[in-house]
């Protein structure tokens, strides 16, 4: 990635020299932008909600598995034979249900994940729309964007994150009980607060 942006920048230097063209480069840390946008917060505040609802749900499950487990410790001792494989199934119906939901919401491509690119995706869209706006308005040659590791050095004053940043954030207004912080979603999707009952261990989705 570096080396390309260098070739990148080595190419515009040359062709400002071959036809007496004005270079004028800039830089953005759209990183910045994510986490200190106005909109950015929202987005985390909405994730945040449906990702509490989505771990009510699994855990109100778990509970209600060791609920059943505890049950039938008391009561296996005084059941038939029946009676304990039908019991032992409900529970292993439970435990595939619960195994079910883990995945459905938390697994590679589900739930969290669609819902986390559908809130995202129209901020980083608006975001790189400014970039261009401001780089036709302005006449930049290029822009590069710091995030990505792609610049060894660049004077501060090429730095265009706070014009992009403002004008970003003037016409909303950033909510105040969450941090923006949390707009990312975590590599593991599967909440760190639950704890998998044993039986649905093999239903998380695997670490990236």
């Amino acid at each position: 990635m570096k080396k390309h942006i260098l070739v990148l920048i080595v190419l515009v230097a040359s062709f400002a020299l071959a036809y007496a063209q004005p270079v004028k480069l800039g830089f953005v840390n759209t990183d910045r932008l994510l986490l200190e946008s106005n909109e950015a917060a929202e987005v985390a505040r909405l994730f945040a909600l449906d990702k509490q609802n989505w771990t009510n749900q699994i855990r109100t499950l778990d509970d209600e598995i060791k609920q059943m487990e505890r049950d039938f410790e008391i009561r296996k001792l005084t059941m038939n034979d029946a009676a304990k494989r039908e019991t032992q199934s409900r529970i292993d119906t439970k435990k595939t249900e619960a195994g079910r939901l883990l995945e459905e919401y938390f697994g590679d491509g589900g739930k969290a994940e669609q819902r986390y690119r559908e809130l995202i995706d129209p901020l980083t869209l608006k975001i790189h729309n400014l970039i261009k706006k401001i780089a036709e308005d302005e006449k930049y040659t290029m822009i590069f964007d710091v995030s990505m590791g792609s610049l060894l050095y660049a004077l501060p004053t090429l730095d265009l994150t706070e014009q992009i940043l403002l004008e970003l954030n003037k016409d909303t207004v950033k909510p105040t009980d969450v941090s923006p912080t949390d707009i990312n979603p975590p590599k593991d999707q599967t909440p760190p607060e639950i704890k998998s009952p044993e039986g649905y261990e093999e239903f998380k989705p695997d670490k990236k």
